[in-house]
């Protein structure tokens, strides 16, 4: 499993309903909070940019 499947794997578990869209862009959404990611991340600093978001808009991590 890639870094993103463990990413949306946590999010579903956690009530994000995720999906990428045909232009490739990642959508993460619980409740009233949707965050749109435009390309899967390739940097580390584009990793830690969706990372920091995802865990802005509530996503817990296991190792947290």
């Amino acid at each position: 499993m890639d870094r993103m499947d463990q990413i949306l794997v946590a999010a579903e578990r956690q009530g994000f309903k995720c999906f990428q869209a045909h232009s490739g862009m990642w959508i993460f959404s619980r409740g009233m909070v949707t965050l749109t990611i435009h390309h899967t991340p390739i940097t580390e600093g584009e990793w830690m940019d969706m990372l920091n978001a995802l865990r802005g808009a509530g996503l817990i991590f296991p190792e947290e």
